[in-house]
């Protein structure tokens, strides 16, 4: 969830002064799909999870049940130590796991009428042992994505000049709210590069690419097509709010973001 302080389309005649406070706040949630299998080979098209050496082996079914056996494979069955556990056959298949970490809230700069942007990040830090790696991506609960609860108002979600196309920030005559990526497994042709959200305080950065929310459609952000490493790859989301030539209305606004992994 994001809060933050004046962060609204303001509809206000820009020529009569007021007081202005937009918060902005954005509340993060994670949801992880933990059951994938490893592959063990792979070409262009296809990966090909689990082989074995046998004479024989089918598939059968009923109406309430569904067999698959193998005839002929040697060295099967559970083994154990203090350590490890082994689950030798073709039949056993290795189940990968994946975990997520809960992304920090978000509580942007307010928005005033001396401060037209504001830029704030949270990260994700996904874990797997799938050797087919994982996809993260995410997404919002609302369209537009950041709203004030008590008068209905909202931030438009970035509009991109092509949509659903990553492009470099530029707002004009609005008040919009958008977002980003960076970290080792975002696609830099997708969202640009930067070391940091902002290209200077509070002024969201030139290099990296933005777009809007799109309302229960989950946007990948990040991927890979290998295991991590035991402490995970973390990914890293930008957020933005920008209002040009016109002052959001004062409010406090939220957006509600989910990020899900996903085991290929």
């Amino acid at each position: 969830m994001i809060s933050m302080d004046m962060f609204l389309p303001n509809k206000k005649n820009p020529s009569v002064l007021h007081a202005m406070s937009v918060s902005l706040f954005l509340l993060m949630q994670c949801m992880v799909v933990s059951i994938a299998y490893a592959a063990v080979m792979e070409s262009t098209s296809y990966k090909m999870s689990a082989d074995s050496v046998n004479v024989g082996g089918m598939y059968g079914e009923s109406a309430s049940y569904h067999m698959e056996d193998t005839v002929g494979e040697v060295a099967t069955g559970d083994g154990e130590s203090t350590s490890y556990r082994l689950r030798a056959g073709y039949q056993q298949m290795h189940t990968s796991t994946i975990s997520v970490t809960l992304g920090t809230d978000i509580t942007l700069d307010p928005l005033t009428m001396t401060q037209d942007t504001a830029v704030a990040s949270t990260a994700w830090t996904v874990t797997t042992d799938n050797t087919a790696g994982y996809t993260l991506s995410v997404d919002t609960a609302s369209v537009p994505a950041l709203v004030d609860g008590g008068t209905g108002e909202s931030f438009i979600d970035y509009t991109e000049g092509t949509p659903g196309i990553p492009d470099t920030w530029t707002v004009t005559s609005a008040y919009e709210f958008g977002f980003s990526a960076r970290g080792t497994h975002v696609p830099s042709g997708t969202w640009g590069t930067d070391a940091d959200c902002v290209a200077s305080a509070n002024i969201p950065s030139s290099t990296l690419k933005w777009r809007g929310f799109d309302g229960g459609t989950d946007i990948d952000i990040a991927s890979s097509n290998t295991r991590t490493d035991i402490t995970g790859v973390s990914t890293t989301m930008c957020v933005a709010t920008e209002q040009e030539g016109v002052f959001a209305p004062s409010g406090t606004y939220t957006a509600t973001v989910t990020a899900t992994a996903i085991a290929r």
